[in-house]
């Protein structure tokens, strides 16, 4: 009887500390607002008691935002495909990796820089290839496909 009682105290204790929502400071949330008009589907991370992120999709692309407590944007992720790839990197990437597909785009932006981290697949390796907006690429890791 002992363990049916402590699994239930644990249960909701668990489905207590489940529900329960960050509080985003009235700062950031005016300016999350403020820049992020078109937001869909937002969901509130909390680190620390300092700094939140928001996780959300704008236009097709999956987005992460962090903010310090005081509302100041201090990085931002972006997901996405080929398509969003600035012109000037995709030729790049296409003449130094021929017959090499851009499998996903990992954008990292902060004040100071943004770098593009861009996954490239063909049938047998995996390559991951960092650039900057000059389209200056560095290649960082390189994987066998697990199927061959």
């Amino acid at each position: 009887m002992k363990k049916i009682i402590y699994l239930a105290v644990l249960l909701t204790s668990i489905g207590a500390t489940a529900a329960t929502r960050p509080v985003i400071s009235e700062k950031v949330l005016k300016a999350f607002n403020a820049t992020f008009t078109a937001a869909e589907n937002v969901s509130w991370e909390e680190f620390d008691n300092k700094n939140c992120q928001a996780n959300f999709k704008m236009n097709e692309v999956i987005v992460k935002v962090l903010y310090d407590d005081n509302g100041e944007l201090l990085q931002t992720m972006r997901y996405y495909t080929e398509t969003t790839l600035p012109p000037n990197i995709i030729v790049k990437i296409k003449k130094k990796y021929p017959g090499k597909d851009i499998f996903s785009v990992t954008e990292i932006s902060n004040e100071n820089e943004i770098n593009y981290h861009i996954t490239l697949r063909d049938d047998k390796t995996w390559y991951i290839v960092k650039s900057d907006p000059l389209g200056n690429l560095e290649q960082t890791s390189k994987f066998r496909n697990a199927g061959e």
